[in-house]
């Protein structure tokens, strides 16, 4: 048997391969939610297959967009330093940034996809996080940042990554170039001498945030400063947990982990307002019925069919559970108490929603507890560490070989269905409602086949060619 050592502690190989394998799942689904965002997301740009390039974004009215957003933020009261940056760099350039704009999230898209400087790339992609942010856009741009902290800080592309086969290729060589390429991509920003001024920063932030929220003259820029305040809140406990413990990886899902709780609690008691492109919460039966009968009206008939049966019917009692669950998942993630069953229930839920057409926000959420349940994030600042012994830890989404085969055929299936659909009645971009049969579908197929790859993944553990590997010790019966 083969034993890998990373983070001080030494792993099963098959362990240690679903370790990487999650990590690799969370920046290729961060990739492909860039690729659909410059395509058919929310803030379209390129468009989709038949709506063209979005010409606020591209052509001869380029910028059009960059300036409408920076003036409406400006009016409705968005951070003064913010509004003097827009004002006097963004809209004088604003045809410049409409094109740098498309350029980069094109290239977040496939570089975090395959894996190709990650860590660089995801600061740059935390900059425009920000921006976007100050912008007055706090539903989708929070999820990108925990995604891009994520990777920036696990090193992701190290993990089945071009970054680790780079690595692994410049091991021996000695030459300037080289060393300049592996700090590029190993980008040592979390040196143990910078944490205490970077938990200080960060905790005043959060602070600074969260007493201006008040002050907000409108209530997107109150989302914005809240989920701005609980981020610089996070990165400053799980850099303090980080130097507490010793264990970079286990205080980065533990934040995770809190980030995706506060979201669930997020859209019970912050957004009230239902919608498929939001979760249930407890809003009322008519406001949720609402929701439900759009989705009776354009999705696939079968799940309308099913929809109108059984959920219209009753939902009243569809209300409670949706809150209830929502409730308990947040509030388990968010304390530590049974993660991996919060996190499994949570799952399970989310994909089930999904599944019925809502597709903006959902699968963001998706995604990330994916992440939080594979890799085990109960480990640190949680009940769970008081309950289990020490050294105990439950990593993976285990994929049976079996199961791979079934989940490709799902995911061929759905891709082929989404297709069709498209070329027959097009993906609208900013339409998850006309759109809703083939951007669900589209997402079951890139779930299932996420799920499949990482199953082959961890069959085939000597792909990871993460630096972080320290050694490998061949001991079979030796």
């Amino acid at each position: 048997m083969s034993t890998r050592v990373r983070d001080n502690e030494p792993l099963q190989l098959p362990q240690e391969a679903v370790k990487a394998s999650a990590i690799a799942f969370a920046r290729i689904f961060l990739g492909i939610m860039w690729l659909m965002e410059v395509t058919v997301g929310h803030n379209w740009k390129i468009g989709g297959l038949d709506s063209g390039p979005n010409p606020r974004w591209m052509g001869p009215a380029a910028g059009e967009a960059v300036r409408e957003s920076a003036a409406s933020a400006i009016t409705d009261g968005t951070y003064s330093w913010a509004a003097s940056i827009f004002d006097s760099i963004i809209v004088p350039n604003a045809e410049f940034f409409s094109y740098l704009t498309i350029t980069l999230q094109i290239i977040f898209g496939v570089a975090f996809v395959i894996g190709f400087a990650v860590r660089p790339l995801a600061l740059v992609a935390l900059v425009m996080d920000v921006n976007i942010m100050m912008l007055g856009n706090s539903r989708i741009p929070p999820f990108f940042t925990a995604l891009h902290l994520f990777v920036l800080v696990s090193g992701a592309g190290q993990y089945y990554g071009l970054d680790g086969w780079i690595l692994g290729r410049l091991r021996a060589v000695k030459s300037g170039g080289a060393n300049v390429v592996r700090r590029l991509i190993e980008l040592p920003v979390f040196k143990r001498e910078y944490i205490p001024a970077s938990i200080a920063g960060f905790g005043l932030l959060s602070v600074f945030f969260f007493l201006t929220m008040g002050s907000r003259a409108t209530g997107r820029f109150v989302f914005v400063a809240m989920d701005l305040a609980a981020l610089t809140g996070l990165i400053a406990v799980g850099l303090l947990a980080a130097n507490l413990y010793g264990d970079r990886l286990a205080a980065l899902t533990a934040v995770l982990r809190i980030f995706v709780g506060y979201k669930f609690l997020h859209e019970i008691w912050a957004r009230v307002s239902p919608g498929i492109n939001a979760m249930p919460g407890f809003a009322d039966s008519e406001a949720q019925s609402a929701v439900f009968t759009t989705i009776v009206e354009n999705h696939w008939s079968w799940i309308g069919s099913i929809v109108d049966a059984l959920i219209l019917p009753a939902m009243g009692f569809w209300v409670v559970v949706f809150g209830a669950i929502q409730l308990l998942v947040g509030a388990a993630l968010i304390v530590g108490y049974r993660t991996r069953i919060a996190g499994l229930v949570g799952v399970a839920y989310l994909a089930g929603l999904m599944m019925l057409g809502m597709t903006r926000l959902i699968p963001f959420v998706l995604g990330l507890l994916v992440a939080v349940v594979a890799l085990d994030s109960g480990r640190v600042l949680s009940l769970d560490q008081l309950r289990r012994a020490a050294g105990v830890a439950q990593f993976g989404l285990p994929v049976p070989a079996r199961a791979i085969p079934v989940l490709i055929g799902i995911a061929a299936i759905n891709a082929v269905a989404a297709l069709m659909t498209a070329f027959n009645t097009g993906i609208t971009p900013d339409g998850y409602t006309s759109s809703m049969p083939s951007v669900a579908t589209t997402f079951v197929a890139v779930f299932s086949g996420l799920f499949a790859f990482v199953g082959w993944l961890q069959l085939h553990p000597t792909l990871d060619h993460s630096e972080e590997v320290e050694s490998v010790v061949a001991h079979a019966g030796t």
